[in-house]
């Protein structure tokens, strides 16, 4: 027994006692103190770019292919998107078990496998897992007396930001609201038409030169003309005839040449037919040897038989013929002979004209040669003269013709150099663009190698100034020479002062907001952001910075009044036990054993990685009323045994002896209701899992101080007792006495009035409001500010000054800071616009309105106001993690069906009392210049729809990027921005020219009326999908005074009964649906808490009905606790029912000390009415004692006594009121279902085991 070896080792259990202080106090100077337990929340996101689409482009290019792809991945829930203008939003939902980093890698190298199929100008998706350290964990405004905006956006930017990033878990810290410079380069017009009309003048008094040359040339060639006529026309016959001598003589020897080479071919044929018919002719001679009777009369068998005997005389081709065909070849070389002498004659006659030839080819070259030489002398006098005139001729013919086609093109010629003149259409914003670019340039072009020495080349050199810009040549064109950026363009240092709008209290301002990093400590991080804060303004005179919300300051609130109400609840127990005990040495030995076990529990959450947060220090609060519970029942029984007359070592083991196995089992019974929770998934486990391990772990500390602690302080303080008479205590155990006699008589007058209150709290959950969480003020709200579309920036900065006057009209805010656009915090989500304004309210410390009662009044002072407000009334509160309102979701296809679905539903959601605020998003549809392109008359001009597409879209630009400028005070954009009156409009867009080149090199300007029609129409802001199905929400605000729950129960049945067409479904969703889904969660863990519960007392009792009748003590916390929190006014919470899980452990306590009690005297053989008498009586202390001690410390919770109270609030009510109405009736309905259900014996076998 540990009690046994306790007082046997006192050293031993005081040396662990202390070490167990001593690690409680490290390990909690240690613990990370955070908000909420860490939550690892399964969701990735993925965000595509695609500038210049619609949302119907995005979804079917982008959001489509990637969803395939990325439903496939490991441990997918679910997954949602959002296509919208421009972007792509995926959101992807997991399993709460799945470990994300693995999630990354595998969605990285989906991603990877459709981004390459994307279409041009889609941007590359980016990937983002979410935390909630994403959320700035501070916001804070800065301000400096004596300087403008300018001024502090440098010294921020400079001196404070650099300050803050060097702070040890501090992730990033962003500015909104600095003012940014650029240098802004803007093309003066005018000064380039000035410059071509320079170029212009030039150009035309060249043209007017090169004209009068050729005019001169012209009549030049007219004179040579005339001068070639006047020569003879003798000449040209001479020629002539002495050119047609020499062309005949050529042709009559070419003849004869042609001549010889026929004849040579003829003889060639003739004797190569002479040769096959000698052949033939001396196979005539053996043919008519060996056939002298001729082959083609034989008869066949005659032929064959001869043919057989002379087979080797004749030549092997013969062999194979037949009869006819050898009959044939023997009349051919019959007639050889006949033919060879035809052919001998034709070779003569041959041989003749050969010899003919051969003497008339002398002749005839001789003649050819005459006819040569004698051409050759006339080209070398007379007609050498003939032919230069007749090239002069030629070559004046050809000048004329190009001189007349020059002057022709001349005009032409001159209309477009003129044309060209224009230096608008070189000096464009590309060029300068370019211009810029290319000289703004630095790069190491490599090494020069000498020996072993390396020296490295580096050519260009980044501009250094903006002057230096403004003296860059850009062009060089006579007669101007040099042009400048300066000569054409207005150069200046700009900034975006008229785009930004941050305010605090109605003055200039710059925002600050910090982000921690994953694994630093929230309250730390926060500490340290406060005490730089300190510093800085005690280093720089007039420096003011303000937190506008402080999570830091939200923990220390809320876990300053967790630990005070601790206090409290350790106190208020102390005094029950001086109350009830009236000693002051087992009070003693009771409080000493508080925080020890405090310190054991905080020591186990250290090394098991639980932290300091609301939901595990609300577990310590819950727990310290427990934490004596055991202590008590052990410090009674050994107090009680002492004045028995035992020694004090003696009634220290025995009394522990006599109630430890009871202890263990109401222990066990308390930590096992959170054994569940490993059963359900999502926010309830998330949530719930550290305030289950810290009660279990206080319990646990508490059971073994129980059994260790007490029992040696026991023996050691109570050496000395003295005897104390309680007369009010012994004159209320008589009255129970006689109470409990008579119920045992009369169970009835007890049992029906319990049944009746039970079914009442059973029809009371039927009709009680719900809630996630209970809400919760903190001093720090938001605010925001939406203006209609159609508003400029500058209504929107108006409206914003009006509503921050306003909010600082109301008493209990102290500080308002707003920012504005893409600055705002809804920029961080991809969410901010320029109609938009956030604002950051810090309330008054000391203030009589409750945050709620603020958000009324800020409603109220901007009702009149044209914008749309909308105020959180707690940046802090946990409440925000389920939602609000209702959303009824209708899945579908086809946008038009699903557009008249929506609006159906929301005229049903408008008609349900309670709701208001119905949207279908539809309301604030864009307005969008679509233009439809005739693909057939663009072609038939030479243009795509990709072509138009680029070139509006370039035109629709009014600025770009060209280069860096980097200098001492900083790095500047350099932009080159187009006046607002070049912008196209929507007035004129019809109007834009395109300029397209023709297929003989002619430009032709067409409109784009002429090729497109171009209309205004309304468009969704997004397209919405889950599941690969898209989707519309109709969102509805629950109005003041209205319960979400009973709301959603009417607008379930209001749409159980509409009728959704084929192939649509509608479900709801938001704040009910969290709810709903987490009380089932807590639902199962109770009813799984209850059958643990029962196993463990079976366990204890060994036997199945005394766990039965201690069951019974359930459905009275049951009752109790519902009806408090029904009577205090409050839902029927997340949190509340958290408060009835816990009532499952502890209420049976009770039950489980007093039966146990019972079996021990009924087992020293007391009868069954006596046994149930004398147990009452014997326990009524120590059970009222455990009750109240739990009561009492909760009940400063109960009553929300200090800041952030409200949020375990609703638990407290619950196990106040559980434990009281449980505690009063365990003393009379436990006896009497004892009664009813055991057997009157004086010796039961319903014994226990443990016995003293």
């Amino acid at each position: 027994m540990l009690a046994k070896f306790s007082v046997k080792k006192p050293y031993t259990v005081f040396v662990a006692a202390i070490l167990i202080i001593v690690l409680g106090v490290i390990s909690f100077t240690n613990m990370i103190t955070d908000l909420l337990p860490t939550m690892e929340l399964p969701y990735v996101v993925v965000v595509t770019s695609y500038p210049g689409a619609s949302p119907e482009k995005v979804e079917q290019m982008v959001t489509r292919p990637l969803e395939a792809v990325l439903g496939t991945s490991s441990g997918l829930k679910n997954i949602s998107s959002v296509s919208g203008e421009n972007s792509s939003m995926i959101v992807l939902e997991y399993l709460q078990d799945t470990n994300m980093d693995s999630v990354m890698i595998e969605l990285s190298g989906s991603i990877d496998t459709v981004s390459a199929r994307f279409e041009d100008g889609v941007g590359t998706p980016i990937l983002l897992k979410i935390s909630p350290d994403m959320i700035p964990i501070v916001v804070a405004s800065v301000d400096r007396e004596g300087m403008d905006i300018d001024e502090l956006s440098k010294f921020t930017s400079d001196t404070i930001v650099p300050a803050f990033e060097r702070i040890d878990g501090v992730a990033s810290v962003t500015a909104g609201g600095l003012i940014e410079k650029q240098l802004e380069i803007v093309l003066d017009k005018e000064r380039i038409d000035n410059l071509s009309k320079q170029v212009k003048e030039d150009i035309e008094k060249k043209l007017d030169e090169n004209r009068q040359k050729l005019e001169e040339a012209q009549q030049e060639i007219s004179k040579g003309r005339d001068a070639l006529e006047r020569e003879s026309p003798g000449k040209q016959e001479q020629i002539a005839k002495a050119s047609a001598e020499l062309n005949d003589a050529i042709s009559n020897l070419n003849a004869l040449l042609a001549e010889e080479k026929l004849l040579e071919a003829e003889k060639a044929a003739f004797e190569q037919e002479k040769a096959g018919l000698e052949k033939l002719a001396e196979l005539d001679k053996l043919f008519k040897q060996l056939f002298p009777m001729g082959i083609a009369d034989l008869p066949p068998e005659v032929y064959q038989a001869t043919m057989q005997q002379i087979g080797d005389m004749l030549p092997g081709e013969l062999s194979g013929l037949s009869q006819q065909e050898m009959a044939e070849l023997a009349e051919k070389a019959e007639n050889a002979p006949s033919r060879i002498a035809a052919i001998d004659v034709e070779l003569q006659n041959i041989n003749v004209r050969q010899m003919t030839h051969a003497a008339m080819k002398p002749q005839l070259e001789s003649a050819v040669e005459e006819a040569k030489a004698g051409l050759k002398q006339l080209e070398s006098g007379k007609i050498t003269m003939a032919v230069e005139m007749a090239k002069a001729q030629i070559k004046l013919e050809n000048s004329e013709s190009e001189i007349e086609k020059g002057l022709a093109e001349f005009e032409k010629g001159k209309e477009e150099a003129l044309a060209g003149a224009d230096l608008n259409k070189v000096l464009t914003q590309d060029l300068i663009k370019n211009i810029i670019a290319a000289q703004n340039f630095s790069m190491p072009a490599g090494y020069i190698i000498q020996g072993n020495n390396q020296h490295l080349v580096k050519v260009g050199d980044s501009f250094g100034s903006p002057e230096e810009i403004e003296d860059m040549v850009v062009l060089n064109i006579d007669p101007v020479g040099d042009i400048r950026l300066s000569d054409i363009a207005d150069i200046e240092m700009a900034d975006n002062a008229s785009e930004m709008y941050t305010k605090v209290n109605g003055n200039v301002g710059i925002i600050l907001m910090f982000q921690k990093q994953s694994t630093a400590s929230t309250a730390e991080v926060s500490k340290a952001i406060g005490r730089q804060i300190e510093k800085l303004q005690e280093q720089y005179d007039g420096l003011n910075i303000r937190p506008m919300m402080d999570q830091g300051d939200y923990i220390k609130m809320i876990t300053d009044s967790v630990i005070e109400n601790l206090l409290y609840g350790g106190i208020l127990a102390i005094i029950v036990l001086i109350i009830f005990l009236r000693d002051v040495k087992p009070t003693i030995v009771i409080a000493l054993s508080i925080p020890i076990s405090l310190m054991f529990a905080v020591t186990l959450m250290y090394f098991t990685d639980v932290t300091l947060n609301v939901i595990s220090l609300s577990g310590l609060a819950l727990g310290v009323g427990m934490l004596v519970d055991n202590s008590i029942v052990v410090i009674e029984n050994i107090y009680r045994l002492r004045h028995e007359g035992l020694s004090a070592a003696k009634a220290a083991v025995e009394g522990t002896k006599q109630v430890s196995g009871a202890i263990i089992a109401s222990t066990l019974t308390t930590i096992c209701v959170f054994l569940p929770i490993v059963f359900t998934q999502g926010l309830s486990r998330q949530l719930f899992t550290d305030m289950g391990l810290t009660i279990a772990y206080s319990l646990m500390a508490s059971l073994l101080a129980a059994l260790t602690l007490v029992p040696v302080m026991g023996s050691k303080i109570l050496q000395k007792t003295k005897d104390s008479k309680h007369r009010i205590y012994d004159s209320i155990v008589r009255a129970y006495e006689r109470v409990l006699r008579f119920a045992l008589r009369r169970k009835a007058v007890i049992l029906v009035p319990v049944l009746l209150l039970f079914a009442l709290s059973i029809y009371g959950t039927t009709i009680m409001g719900t809630a996630f969480m209970p809400e919760v003020d903190s001093p720090q709200m938001s605010a925001s500010l939406k203006m209609p579309d159609e508003s400029d920036r500058d209504a929107v900065y108006a409206m914003s000054d009006e509503v921050m006057k306003r909010i600082l009209e109301i008493d209990a805010v102290e500080t308002v800071g707003a920012i504005s656009g893409q600055q705002s915090g809804m920029a961080m989500m991809g969410r901010g616009s320029d109609g938009e304004t956030t604002f950051y309210i810090l309330l008054k410390g000391q203030r009589d309105l409750s945050n709620r009662d603020v958000e009324k009044l800020i409603y109220e002072k901007t009702k009149d106001l044209e914008c749309e407000i909308n105020v959180s009334a707690s940046t802090m509160d946990i409440s925000i993690l389920g939602g609000s309102g209702i959303q009824v979701n209708v899945k579908g296809q086809n946008l038009d069906t699903l557009t008249d679905i929506s609006n159906e539903i929301a005229g049903i959601l408008g008609d349900i009392e309670g709701i208001s605020n119905v949207e279908t998003g539809l309301e604030d549809a864009d307005k969008e210049t679509r233009i439809q392109v005739d693909k057939d008359k663009a072609m038939r001009e030479g243009l795509t729809v990709a072509q138009i597409y680029a070139e509006i879209s370039k035109a629709l630009q009014t600025e770009t990027q060209a280069a860096i400028l980097s200098v001492d005070s900083g790095n500047y954009p350099v932009l080159l921005v187009k006046k607002d009156q070049e912008g196209i409009t929507k007035t004129n867009i019809a109007d834009y020219k395109f300029t397209v080149t023709q297929r003989d090199g002619s430009e032709k300007e067409i409109a784009l009326k002429d090729i497109a029609e171009i209309k205004e129409v309304d468009s969704l802001k997004s397209i919405r999908r889950e599941n690969q199905s898209r989707y519309m929400t109709v969102n509805a605000e629950i109005a003041d005074g209205y319960n979400i729950g009973l709301v959603s129960r009417d607008v379930e049945a209001r749409l159980a009964d509409y009728k959704v067409p084929d192939g649509y479904d509608i479900y709801i969703e938001g704040e009910n649906e969290m709810i709903k889904e987490t009380m089932r969660d807590l639902i199962l863990m109770i009813a799984l808490a209850i059958a643990f519960i029962y196993l463990i007392m079976v366990a204890q009792f060994e036997n199945l009905s005394s766990p039965f009748i201690v069951f019974f003590t359930l459905p009275l916390a049951f009752t109790g606790g519902l009806l408090l929190l029904w009577a205090s006014g409050m839902e029927l919470s997340v949190v509340a029912l958290l408060g009835f899980l816990v009532l499952a452990g502890v209420v049976v306590n009770n039950g489980i000390v007093f039966v146990d009690y019972v079996n021990q005297l009924r087992a020293n053989g007391l009868g069954k009415k006596e046994a149930l008498v004398q147990a009452g009586a014997t326990r009524f202390r120590p059970i009222l004692m455990t009750a109240l001690t739990t009561i009492l410390a909760m009940t400063t919770l109960a009553l929300g006594y200090g800041s952030g109270a409200e949020m375990v609030q609703p638990l407290a009510v619950v196990s106040i009121g559980g434990l009281t109405y449980a505690t009063l009736l365990t003393l009379l309905v436990v006896p009497i279902m004892y009664d009813m259900f055991v057997a009157d014996k004086k010796k039961s076998e319903d014994t226990a085991p443990v016995s003293g």
